[in-house]
C-alpha cells in the first residue's frame, strides 16, 4: 500500500470531513463518558479528531494512546496534539502494546469497521483492558438511511457502467450497517455490548458545490478510485451531487440525514 498516495484525499478532505462529522463524535463522546484520570486507546485516530477531545477529558493526569495504519494521518494528528497524548502507527487489530489491562476505554470515531477480522481484532483490543472496561465506537447504519453514501453510490451507478461494488461483509464503511456482526465479535471476545442507533444530520460546511467537492474527493472519488472515466462523466457525477445537496439545504446549509450506531461494551 501506497500511503502516501492512499492518504492524500483524506488530508485534503480532513478539515471540511472533521466538521460534517462533528455531530458523530459529539454522540460518541457523550457515550464513551470519559473521566478526568483514565487511560484511553484511540483506534483508528486518523488526523485526531477524537484524540482531541479524549485529551481534553482525561485531563493533565490522564493518557490517550491514538493508534492508525496510515502514517500520514498520524503525522498530521502529531501536529495538533498535546503532550498527554502518544501516537501510534499500527494495526490496533494485532497490535502489541506495552502493557496488558492499561486502557480503561478503547475509543473508535468510524474505525472498528476495517479489520480484516473483527473477532480477531476485538480479542486483542480485550487483552489490553480490564475487566470492568469499557468500548465506545461509532459505526454507519443502513445505506438508504445515509445519503453521504447512497446519493454519490446511486448517482455514479446511473452514470458508469460496471463500477465495482465492495464486499458488504469485508472491510469498509458499511460492514455493520446491521451491527450485529460487530456485537458478535465482541461477545465473543469477552464484552458485554449494546447498540443504540441514532438519526442526525451530519454538518458539511460550505456550499452544495463545495460539498460536491468534497464527495470528488472522498465518497465519489473513491469508488472511482482506479477507473477510466472520462473529465466529461466526472463532471457529470460531480454536478449531479451538487444537485442533490441543493435538496439538503436546511436555512441555506447542507444538512445530510444520516443513521449512526453507537455501539458500547463493558469488558466481562
Amino acid at each position: 500500500m501506497d500511503w502516501d498516495v492512499f492518504s492524500r484525499p483524506w488530508l485534503e478532505a480532513a478539515p471540511s470531513l472533521e466538521i460534517a462529522h462533528r455531530p458523530v463524535l459529539d454522540a460518541l463522546i457523550k457515550a464513551a463518558e470519559i473521566q478526568e484520570g483514565q487511560c484511553v486507546l484511540d483506534v483508528g485516530c486518523g488526523t485526531g479528531p477524537s484524540v482531541l477531545r479524549a485529551s481534553d477529558a482525561v485531563g493533565a493526569e490522564g493518557r490517550v494512546v491514538g493508534i492508525d495504519i496510515a502514517p500520514p494521518l498520524i503525522k498530521r494528528a502529531s501536529e495538533r496534539v498535546s503532550s498527554n497524548v502518544d501516537l501510534i502507527v499500527g494495526d490496533a487489530g494485532s497490535h502489541s502494546f506495552a502493557n496488558g489491562g492499561e486502557f480503561d476505554l478503547v475509543l473508535s470515531n468510524f474505525g472498528m469497521m476495517f479489520f480484516d477480522d473483527t473477532t480477531a481484532a476485538c480479542e486483542n483490543l480485550r487483552s489490553y483492558v480490564p475487566k470492568g472496561g469499557r468500548l465506545a465506537a461509532s459505526v454507519w447504519g443502513l445505506p438508504k438511511n445515509n445519503p453521504w453514501f447512497a446519493t454519490p453510490r446511486r448517482i455514479v451507478d446511473e452514470l458508469i457502467a460496471d463500477v465495482p461494488r465492495p464486499d458488504p461483509k469485508g472491510p469498509g464503511p458499511m460492514r455493520f450497517a446491521d451491527p450485529a456482526s460487530f456485537t458478535n465479535a465482541l461477545e465473543m471476545s469477552g464484552w458485554s455490548p449494546k447498540v443504540e442507533t441514532l438519526e442526525l444530520f451530519l454538518t458539511p460546511p460550505g456550499t452544495p458545490k463545495d460539498v460536491a467537492s468534497l464527495h470528488m474527493k472522498v465518497t465519489a472519488g473513491m469508488m472511482l478510485q482506479g477507473i477510466e472515466v472520462s473529465r466529461d462523466l466526472v463532471e457529470m457525477v460531480r454536478d449531479r451531487i451538487e444537485q442533490a445537496n441543493h435538496e439538503l439545504q436546511v436555512d441555506g446549509r447542507v444538512r445530510v440525514p444520516a443513521e449512526i450506531h453507537i455501539v458500547t461494551a463493558t469488558a466481562v
